[in-house]
Order: structure tokens, then C-alpha cells, then sequence
């Protein structure tokens, strides 16, 4: 059996990532809309901004730029997350003292469908996030949370992340390249 890159493994399931285009977009909002929505039912403020009507991290322009990701199983998308290429604004800010040195990809807006929540798909795609990093030539995966999210702490943690430092009121992780 030969290995796709961009396949994903999860119990007897196949994950396909590949790159979101233009037409995916409505769908893409659909999921960020519903994911913001759970979020905020389970009494978490992230991601407020989608239910307000404002993206951040413009998803177009991030769609544009190759730098949106679909899981998908079959025709079905079952995640999505963004993989920067570069420092957002946000990202400068955060990082400003760290790890300037170090090429970096800057993985934001990570969404699981709630139909494959619970079943490590985010662990999985984080381990894509990292080797996707490194075959491009980078040298590090960043990421942030909100410094009182145990849960995204932990999950951050045990995918490999290294909790480089908190700032203001956020924790920012880091992944680097295996030598």
C-alpha cells in the first residue's frame, strides 16, 4: 500500500486534506458559523467575532493565498483549519519576542465537524499540520489558545507543542521540525 501525504489515518477511516478553493467557501463560513455557535454554547467567547459577522482572519483572502485545508471523508467536509504561510498581524503581536529566527506556518481557525468530534481527528490533523510544515521548508508549526482553555492546552500539548510563553491572557505553542 503506498502512502498519500495528504491522507489521514483515523481508526478504519481515510481522511483526504487538500486545499480549499473559491467555490468551497460558503461552505467553509457554514462550518465556521456552526463551530463558533458550539463553541458559544459551551460558554466559550472564541471565536465571537464569526457570530458577529467579522472573520479575523479573512478567510477569501486565506482561501486566495492556498492557505485553507479541508478534511474531508468522501465527499464530506469533516474539518477545516487555516495554515499560514506567514505572521498575521495577530501573530506578530503574540509572537513578537519569540522565535523570530525560525520560518514558521501559523495554524488558526481549526473547525471539526460535530459529527467527528471526540474521535482525535484534530490530534491527526495537527500531526498533518506539522509534516505539511516541514515538507514545505518551514521550520515550525505556531499556534495560539486562550490561556484558560485546559481543554486546547492539553490537546496542544500532547500533539507535540511546546507552550513557548503566555501573552496576554493567550498561550502560544510551538512544533518544530524533527532534526
Amino acid at each position: 500500500m503506498t502512502t498519500n501525504q495528504n491522507n489521514i489515518p483515523l481508526g478504519d477511516d481515510i481522511f483526504v486534506v487538500k486545499e480549499a478553493s473559491v467555490s468551497e467557501e460558503a461552505s467553509l463560513q457554514q462550518l465556521m458559523i456552526d463551530t463558533a455557535s458550539w463553541l458559544k454554547s459551551r460558554g466559550s467567547s472564541q471565536w465571537s467575532d464569526i457570530l458577529e459577522g467579522t472573520d479575523v482572519h479573512g478567510l477569501s483572502d486565506r482561501i486566495r493565498d492556498g492557505e485553507v485545508f479541508l478534511v474531508l471523508r468522501g465527499a464530506e467536509i469533516a474539518a477545516a483549519f487555516i495554515l499560514r504561510k506567514t505572521a498575521s498581524d495577530w501573530d506578530a503581536r503574540l509572537w513578537n519576542d519569540h522565535g523570530k529566527d525560525a520560518p514558521a506556518r501559523y495554524l488558526h481557525r481549526l473547525m471539526i465537524a460535530r459529527e467527528w468530534s471526540g474521535k482525535n481527528l484534530s490530534q491527526a490533523i495537527l500531526d498533518w499540520a506539522s509534516k505539511e510544515a516541514e515538507r514545505t521548508g518551514y521550520v515550525a508549526v505556531r499556534l495560539d489558545c486562550i490561556a484558560e482553555n485546559q481543554k486546547l492546552n492539553t490537546l496542544y500539548q500532547n500533539a507535540g507543542f511546546t507552550n513557548i510563553a503566555t501573552v496576554d491572557g493567550f498561550c502560544i505553542y510551538e512544533k518544530k521540525r524533527r532534526n
